[in-house]
């Protein structure tokens, strides 16, 4: 075939030279043409070839053999590979260590050895004793517990534990339940050190009941009564039990804020990530709501404890709860704590009226369970034609919430609209609505308003900041929205900006100038302006404090008369230079 392919006939039978590549470039090739000597050889022995193959079978004919050509040498760029090899392995080593180097080993070398001395002393350290760090005790595993969370210091925990004497089982120090913070909480002199509860319990599970035993003298202080009775060296067993691990998560809508803290008492089935979302729905059992004082104040006396299914994210229970089942897993239990009561408006269970005992300030604790829940839509899988449905849906339930006075929630679900079109800002957006302008507009006229709602939410719950920010990012899009000069101007007077303030307000009458509302504010705006800088003027008194300024750096001159110094006067004005020229002049000649 190859033959064929280089007469241009398919004749199988017809000779010809034998080559490496189609091309003839490589060396094989150029060294069978390099002489038409080879080339002869070539051919005679394919000719033979022929001659043998044409004597089996008489109904073929020999061909005359015929003469490929002869490729000719390539540039002399082609040998730049050969030659940049042959001066890679001529090229030496070097028979040297720079010094760098060599410090850098030194360096490595004695690293290496004391972090292989550091394991050694670790492998024949004690594995047990409460002068290590905790993990170290080596427990007697009575019950494995249930879960995968170990608590950690600085975790709150519910415990039990009991001391007893090995040799006649008398109970040295006992306690069935109590709370205890690991690594923050001091012990009394007749208790168990905290040491060793930390010890024991970073091991644990919940649920879980371990033993360890030691001498009397490492449980409990030198001055116990325990070890002043048996003496330090009476071994004793430390039974403890785990009940529960409080695992504490800020679940606030804005992460960081603090208002809306989340203790886990019952850790829920399935991954770190089932949690309901919104438009989910969600049954749940309130069971208990506290003060800070540790007063009852829900369920009534005689009453049970509250079972509901709610939608996520619809206010159907109050803005603590709604931002506490974003967080929570299946039959979870958690206490929901939180400083603000607003927080416990609007929705189960107390609905819009707090009762007397809650109104009197304070942190509120409610304990709730998440029996069950399914999931919401997976907003972040649609595409554009279906998250404009979605968004719009929730906007509408956003705008009831606004209406009836719930601003936080209200906020939220504006900002998670927001988020659902992100990729709005980015420049090759557009390449995802290729032939659906009327889609590209309606998303990013629908952000547009739910930012303007956002200042609107934040002006409302004094966020200021809030409103500010959202307002620059409308303006930047439409440089001529009147509702959002006029909602940053609310900003910039609850700031008491009012210079700002002003200035966003005459902007906003010159773009529309029948809008009364903004005439009202900007009067308003320019009295308080007004008072703001009386007060100022009187309080600071500019002129009597510079009047009793006494410092002759507040001394001014003209350049004739500035002070200069010299060695032998200081001060000197530029007009006494000529007269103490000649001074020094006649010094000299004297």
């Amino acid at each position: 075939l190859f033959r064929s392919r280089i007469l241009g006939t398919f004749d199988a039978r017809v000779p010809a030279v034998v080559m490496a590549c189609w091309k003839g470039v490589c060396k094989k090739c150029r060294g069978a043409a390099a002489t038409d000597a080879q080339t002869e050889d070539a051919l005679s022995l394919l000719a033979k070839e022929e001659a043998v193959a044409s004597s089996s079978s008489s109904s073929t004919v020999p061909a005359e053999p015929v003469r490929t050509f002869s490729a000719p040498a390539p540039s002399p760029s082609y040998y730049m590979s050969e030659e940049l090899e042959r001066l890679e392995k001529a090229k030496q080593m070097p028979t040297t260590i720079p010094e760098d180097i060599k410090d850098d080993m030194q360096r490595w070398r004695l690293e290496l050895a004391r972090a292989h001395e550091e394991k050694e002393r670790q492998a024949k350290a004690e594995k047990e004793g409460p002068g290590l760090a905790p993990g170290f005790f080596q427990l007697t595993v009575v019950d494995e517990g249930c879960g995968h969370r170990k608590p950690q210091l600085g975790n709150k925990v519910k415990l039990g534990y009991a001391v007893v004497l090995e040799s006649d089982e008398s109970v040295l120090d006992m306690k069935p339940e109590f709370e205890y913070v690991l690594g923050q909480d001091e012990r009394g002199a007749g208790e168990v050190l905290a040491s060793v509860l930390d010890g024991i319990l970073t091991q644990m599970r919940r649920g879980a009941v371990a033993s360890i035993t030691h001498p009397v003298g490492d449980l409990f202080p030198a001055s116990a009564p325990q070890v002043n009775r048996l003496g330090p060296e009476a071994r004793a067993v430390v039974e403890v039990t785990l009940r529960e691990i409080y695992v504490t998560k800020d679940c606030s809508f804005a992460k960081g804020a603090g208002e809306v803290m989340k203790e886990v008492v019952k850790d829920g089935v399935g991954a770190w990530c089932d949690n309901p979302t919104d438009e989910g729905m969600a049954v749940i059992r309130i069971e208990e709501v506290r003060t800070s004082d540790g007063t009852k104040i829900f369920p009534e006396p005689g009453s049970n404890s509250m079972e509901m299914c709610a939608s996520v994210g619809d206010g159907q229970v109050c803005d603590a709860l709604e931002c506490a089942l974003l967080e929570m897993r299946q039959h979870e239990t958690a206490l929901v704590t939180c400083d603000d009561s607003s927080f416990f408006l609007g929705g189960a269970p107390f609905g819009n009226s707090l009762p007397a005992a809650a109104q009197q300030g304070g942190a509120l604790t409610l304990r709730v369970t998440l029996l069950d829940y399914n999931k919401g839509p997976d907003a972040a899988s649609f595409d554009e034609e279906d998250r404009l449905p979605f968004a719009l849906r929730r906007k509408g339930e956003a705008n009831r919430l606004f209406s009836e006075g719930r601003f936080r929630l209200a906020r939220e679900r504006y900002c998670q609209i927001n988020l659902l079109f992100h990729h709005l800002d980015r420049p090759k957006t557009k390449d995802r609505f290729l032939g659906k302008p009327e889609l590209f507009q309606e998303c990013r006229k629908l952000r547009i308003d739910c930012r303007l709602n956002i200042a609107a939410c934040s002006i409302k719950l004094q966020d200021p900041k809030a409103a500010k920010e959202a307002c620059d990012l409308v303006l930047q899009q439409v440089p001529e929205s009147t509702k959002a000069f006029y909602r940053r101007a609310q900003a910039h007077m609850q700031q008491r900006d009012f210079v700002q303030a002003c200035r966003d307000l005459q902007r906003l009458l010159e773009i529309d100038p029948k809008l009364q509302e903004a005439r009202r504010l900007l009067e308003k705006a320019k009295k308080l302006r007004d008072d703001s800088d009386k007060k100022q003027k009187g309080a600071i008194k500019f002129d009597r404090m510079v009047s009793r300024i006494k410092d002759d750096r507040t001394d001014k001159y003209d350049y004739i008369n500035a002070p200069i110094d010299t060695d032998d006067m200081e001060g000197l004005p530029v007009s006494a230079w000529a007269q103490h020229g000649r001074e020094l002049l006649r010094r000299d000649r004297k």
